[in-house]
């Protein structure tokens, strides 16, 4: 009987410190799960592990240990890898379960690190191990056959878009559990519809996802299952209870969840229930616990000392949300894929998190940033968007009676407005009218959402630009090719660029601006200065972003020439090419989302001496600022609303000179109406007469129709009665099925019978090999009696000791076998005979003295030894002679089964089957069975031929009933068709009135149709006027609102409104900047005075939350411009650049939430070398701060001083300090070294870098 297969499947397990000992009683649950269901085959689906670079040596143990006690039970074991269980971003290899890839292991357990299909059990398979891009898995499914995909189980990890990755998401204040949070990503489930199913792992709860196209829930053709994590492993998991481990029967595809008794270590309880004591221990025991309810600290602490001593495991803090850009410790979190990444509504800190791409945060970082909690609650969360703010602007106002109850349209355009205002260059935009404008249509598909809007059309706009490489070839100080591995070769945080001048210090960040823009920082540079004065050709640089843009700038190429070449995962972007220098850049201004005046004030906070944001005037900076909060589209919308009032006038006036041409149409169109309706009238009468007649002849034939049907349905019911019944040809269908099973049990016995009789045969050969087999034994026995008589006759043989010391011992060594006895014997005749005769020449009887009757006696002893020589030699071709016949008897057995397959015809693999299937009595037994069988089929086959007969005879019977009802309809048509033609003609006398009828109709309804027409359009152009006058008023009212222009008091701008409603959050984040930047400073508050000491007495903890007065201070005014209580002008040149530092900051930390540009990066140019220490102290401490959210930051400075603080912190704090990179001007231009070790050199055989 065959065993039924079961596979076990299982994923996201996550080895990890924290909770090992629930991680390692799940995993004993899942092994014991295994035995108990005798599973055939298990599958992990990814993420045994959980961290990627580095695994404690106790955890992996546990996790080898689990695998241990899981073959043990399990013959197989397939692995497939996830992404925690990989060591590096896109290499799918290297992984700590690497040693599992031993080839001795297969196939009992089996690593899967390639994109393949297999076949285990019989079942065809397809592994997804995890890939950033999943485009691979789509073009690797799509290459497969689709016949053989419609069979195939997929297994893999993967990230499927709309799949839940968080099922409750809990409100810490109410406990209450909102909508699923489900994952953005560009693969569908449509994608794997090819397959029969899929599972795999990734996401952490149970669930699967059916094809679109699939109505029935039992319908999973094509579906994608996630197998989720056996047991809760983070607070996203909470109130999700159903996990554990699936079943699944790979024939029947049918599937089944098994929960885990240990799943759930994550719950939440009422602060009220636990401090009224009806909240047990088996509740709360050995969990983490998250009290929910509005309480204040104290009563948490008393609510959390409860739960510690009923036994709870963790209990969660009272405000456990940070700042997004902090990592969260003991957490899991979902990874982004980077082609989903554009998908995210942010992109900032947090996926680079999932991405692994961020370093541990180290152990003095919740200390630096402690006091920040406004900042993160107060900025970052807030989102910002000028559509959003513009219906707050016109609630607001107070409108007149024209526009007050028009709000709703007023928004609406305002909205859109600024849209068009965002693409100037955009053909669409630029042909935009203003009816599409004010059109409210649900259809309307002219406006997608704004960009400042989050959402899922905001990713499409941002561009994460986080640099992966630089490659500098022959740029101003560099000579050669320097390529810089930012992962490799630079730590995330702060990077310091050291060196003497004209060393190449700014050469890094000269080429990153120019490889983007065009243009260098330092000015005065023309457009071939940046080629090396030395080699003077070939001038490139490649910057290489993680979002897979690659942007490559020649000049005097020999190739390129001076193109600027865009790449997308190496495919060139041709349409960012221009026809020429300018449109191209503006190409790749618009893909990066900004420009170069805005990059060099934003991201690179240059010296006062170069066009940076320390040497900007105050109305570029009031610019820039507005450029952040992105009021630079309300220009744009101004000129909008001024071009759509001149169409709107335009339009106007043609409506004006239409409504005067209409009133002339009108009158005529009256007076021809009235002739015309009284001709109709008398038409009507004579129709009138003929339609009587018509329905007097039509009564007749009605009643002849009458009883024509009575005859036929007579006929019917006789037809009905005569018709075969259903359970006659149910009878004849099931006597079919039985015949056609009992023919396959005939066939299948006559196979069997073939097989028996081969097994008969192969029987009688071996009986005859088995008599040989005994004849031979017998030979061999009369062989080894002739042998033992040879041994005593050599034992009487006289020999020296000295010659047959070494044939004896060597006989002890040959005893194991007759023909090695044989051989001995033989050598040792040999040798005595030599022996013999060397005593027999006259030479040894000289030399020994002996006399001629010794040597006769040697002469007799040769003669005796050959005939024993003799008698050896026979006795070994009798072995020889037998060896041979055993060799033949094993190789007849060996291909026994060959042969008697040849000649009974019968393939070879059916006698293997049949040996091992049957016994010689049940072979016997077969040829009954087939007998019996072929009996019972005819017996089956001649009662479906009577039935057949009984059915064909009443088939018969019915036909020829059917046949006289036809007869009968037939005579019915003809005698229809006789009325139908005395009909026709009276129909066409009608006709021929009607026509008449109806052509004066028509011309009476055209002319009354052409007047009522004329009426309305007369009326709809006076509406339509009015209407446009409404509507100039809606682009009148925001021309006004987005101007420049000073209004009168009463008015706000929303320009005005923008800044005010921004400003606020602006200067709290500033006043927050210059917090940290004056932390722990010496001077800090003996040295500050004014409203600028304020902001310090504004962050008292104990005061924030009742007094406002730090939130009423403001450093910037709504002008934009330094308020004049901090006493900017009297404040040294040192306090102001903290302040110019602090805005320039500030504005960074906006621009990274609200620009399309991300630029994760941080360039400085010796803009902190002209502080003291202390004030180089205190930029360092934002510097570190900042770096949680930022990839890199490289600073290049001459104070060592700098360089030493930051060392000294970094020491201090148990960081990792900041790395120093050293340029000096070599033999072959700039140089940079690391520790000493010289970076950035290419390969000696590296090839020329692709456009």
């Amino acid at each position: 009987m065959k065993l039924k297969l079961r596979w076990l499947l299982m994923s996201d397990i996550h080895f990890k410190l924290y909770d090992l000992d629930r991680v390692i009683r799940t995993a004993d649950w899942i092994a014991y799960t295994a035995r108990q269901y005798d599973i055939s085959r298990a599958v992990i689906c990814g993420d045994l592990l959980t961290t990627r670079a580095s695994q404690p040596t106790h955890v992996l143990s546990a996790c080898y240990r689990f695998l241990d006690k899981l073959t043990s039970v399990v013959p197989h074991v397939n692995i497939i890898l996830g992404n925690h269980d990989l060591a590096y971003r896109r290499d799918y290899t290297t992984s700590a379960l690497e040693a599992l890839s031993i080839s001795r292991l297969a196939p009992f357990i089996t690593l899967h690190s390639e994109i393949a299909s297999h076949e285990w059990d019989g079942r065809r398979v397809f592994v997804m191990p995890f890939r950033e891009d999943q485009g691979e898995i789509v073009k690797a499914l799509r290459d497969l056959d689709s016949k053989e995909a419609a069979t195939t189980l997929g297994f893999g990890h993967l990230a499927i878009n709309r799949a839940i990755t968080q099922k409750h998401v809990i409100a810490p204040q109410t406990g209450e559990a909102g909508r699923p949070i489900r994952y953005p990503g560009l693969t569908g489930v449509g994608d794997f519809a090819p397959l029969a199913r899929t599972f795999t792992g990734h996401f952490h709860s149970y669930q699967t996802i059916l094809q679109v196209t699939k109505q029935q829930p039992k319908d999973l053709q094509g579906s994608v299952t996630y197998i989720g994590a056996p047991l809760q492993l983070t607070w996203a998991d909470l109130f999700d209870t159903q996990r554990g481990v699936v079943l699944l029967d790979p024939e029947s595809l049918e599937h089944e969840l098994v929960v885990s008794p240990h799943a759930v270590g994550y719950t939440a309880v009422g602060a009220q229930e636990v401090l009224a004591d009806r909240i047990g221990a088996k509740e709360v025991q050995d969990k983490h616990v998250m009290i929910t309810g509005k309480l204040p600290r104290l009563e948490y602490v008393s609510t959390r000392d409860r739960l510690i001593k009923l036994g709870v495991r963790n209990v969660r803090d009272l405000n456990p949300v940070a700042a997004e850009w902090q990592s969260r410790s003991m957490s899991l979190g979902k990874t982004v894929l980077p082609d989903d990444i554009q998908n995210q509504p942010d992109t900032g800190r947090k996926i680079w998190e999932e991405l692994g791409e961020s370093r541990p945060p180290s152990p003095a970082q919740p200390l630096a940033v402690a006091s920040l909690g406004p900042m993160a609650h107060g900025t970052e969360r807030k989102p910002f968007g000028l559509a959003e703010m513009v219906k707050e602007y016109v609630s607001s106002l107070d409108l007149g009676a024209l526009l007050d109850d028009r709000r709703e349209i007023l928004t609406l355009v305002g909205k859109r407005l600024l849209e068009v205002s965002k693409h100037p260059l955009d053909k669409a935009a630029r042909a935009v009218k203003y009816k599409d404008m004010l059109d409210l249509s649900p259809r309307s598909t002219l406006f997608l959402p704004s960009i400042d809007t989050p959402g899922p059309g905001m990713a499409q706009n941002i561009f994460a630009a986080h640099p992966v490489s630089l490659e500098i070839t022959n740029f101003l100080s560099v000579q050669g090719t320097l390529r810089l591995d930012f992962k490799l070769q630079f730590q995330p945080g702060i990077n310091f660029i050291i060196g003497h001048n004209g060393a190449g210090k700014s050469t890094i960040i000269e080429a990153i601006t120019w490889c983007q823009f065009g243009q260098c920082i330092r000015g005065g540079l023309g457009v071939n200065d940046v080629v090396n004065d030395v080699v003077k050709k070939n001038c490139s640089v490649r910057l290489t972003f993680a979002n897979g843009y690659t942007i490559s700038r020649y000049r005097k190429h020999k190739e390129f020439h001076n193109r600027v070449i865009v790449e997308r995962d190496g495919m060139i972007q041709t349409q960012f090419e221009g026809p020429n220098a300018k449109s191209t850049q503006a190409s790749i201004d618009d893909l990066l989302g900004v420009d170069f005046s805005t990059f060099v004030r934003i991201v690179v906070l240059g010296n006062e001496s170069t066009a940076s944001f320390l040497s900007s005037t105050q109305l570029e900076k009031r610019q820039l600022i507005e450029t952040v909060l992105g009021l630079e589209v309300l220009d744009g919308g101004a000129e909008t609303c001024k071009s759509m009032l001149n169409e709107v006038d335009k339009e106007l006036g043609d409506i004006r000179s239409q409504v005067e041409a209409k009133t002339h149409t009108i009158g005529y169109l009256t007076s021809r109406v009235k002739q015309m309706d009284e001709k109709l009238r008398c038409l009507r009468d004579e129709a009138t007469s003929l339609t009587k007649e018509m329905q007097i002849e039509q009564q007749k034939q009605v009643v002849m129709h009458n009883e024509k049907e009575l005859e036929r349905n007579k006929l019917q019911e006789e037809l009905q009665t005569l018709q075969p019944s259903p359970e006659s040809r149910g009878a004849l269908l099931s006597i079919r099925k039985d015949v056609s099973q009992g023919q396959d049990e005939v066939d299948k016995l006559g196979v069997l019978v073939r097989r028996a009789q081969a097994r008969a045969s192969v029987d009688r050969e071996r009986a005859i090999i088995e008599q040989n087999a005994k004849a031979t034994k017998r030979q061999l026995n009369h062989l080894e009696k002739n042998l033992e008589h040879l041994l005593e006759e050599n034992s009487t043989l006289e020999a020296p000791a000295s010659a047959t010391q070494g044939d004896k011992d060597k006989k002890s060594t040959e005893a194991s076998s007759g023909q090695g006895i044989l051989l001995s014997i033989a050598s040792a005749f040999h040798n005595l005979r030599t022996y013999i005769l060397q005593l027999a020449s006259p030479a040894a009887r000289r030399k020994r003295g002996m006399g001629e009757q010794a040597a006769f006696r040697a002469r007799e002893a040769v003669r005796r030894w050959d005939e024993h020589v003799r008698a050896v030699a026979g006795l070994s071709k009798d072995f020889a002679e037998t060896q041979d016949k055993v060799a033949n008897m094993m190789e007849s057995i060996a291909n026994l089964h060959r042969d008697v397959a040849n000649r009974t015809c019968i393939s070879e693999s059916d006698i293997d089957i049949a040996a091992q299937k049957f016994t010689a009595q049940e072979a016997l037994s077969i040829p009954g069975q087939l007998t019996a069988a072929i009996e019972q089929l005819r017996t089956l086959t001649e009662r479906e031929i009577d039935l057949q007969c009984t059915y064909e005879s009443q088939k018969e019977k019915w036909l020829r009933k059917q046949s006289d009802l036809e007869a009968h309809d037939k005579k019915i048509n003809m005698t229809k068709k006789g009325w139908a033609d005395h009909l026709y003609q009276l129909r066409l006398r009608l006709a021929s009135k009607e026509q008449e009828i109806a052509t004066n109709e028509e011309h009476l309804e055209a002319d009354a149709k052409s007047l009522v027409k004329y009426q309305q359009k007369a009326c709809e152009l006076d509406r339509k006027a009015e209407g446009i006058h409404s509507h100039r008023e809606i682009f009148a009212f925001w021309q006004s609102a987005f101007t420049r222009r000073q209004v009168a008091a009463s008015t706000a701008t929303f320009r005005g409104f923008v800044i005010e409603r921004h400003l606020g959050e602006l200067n709290r984040l500033l006043t927050q900047i210059l917090m940290v930047m004056y932390q722990d400073a010496r001077y800090a508050r003996t040295a500050t005075t004014g409203a600028l000491k304020a902001l310090f007495e504004a962050d008292n903890e104990d005061n924030y939350h009742d007094n406002e007065e730090g939130n009423n201070i403001s450093v910037l005014e709504p002008s934009l411009s330094i308020a004049p209580t901090l006493d900017y002008a009297k404040k040294s040149g040192g306090e102001r650049k903290r302040v110019d530092l602090a805005l320039f900051f500030a504005l960074f930390m906006m621009s990274e939430s609200r620009s399309p540009h991300r630029a994760g990066y941080m360039l400085v140019d010796e803009a902190f070398d002209s502080l003291d220490e202390a004030g180089q102290a205190s930029v360092l401490k934002w510097c570190r701060w900042s770096a949680e959210r930022l990839t890199y930051l490289f600073v290049i400075t001459h104070s060592q001083s700098l360089v030493r603080i930051a060392e000294e912190e970094g020491t201090a704090e148990g960081g990792v300090g900041a790395s120093v990179v050293t340029t000096k001007a070599g033999e072959r231009g700039t140089e940079l070294e690391v520790n000493g070790v010289r970076i950035g050199i290419p390969p000696a055989s590296g090839r020329e870098h692709r456009a």
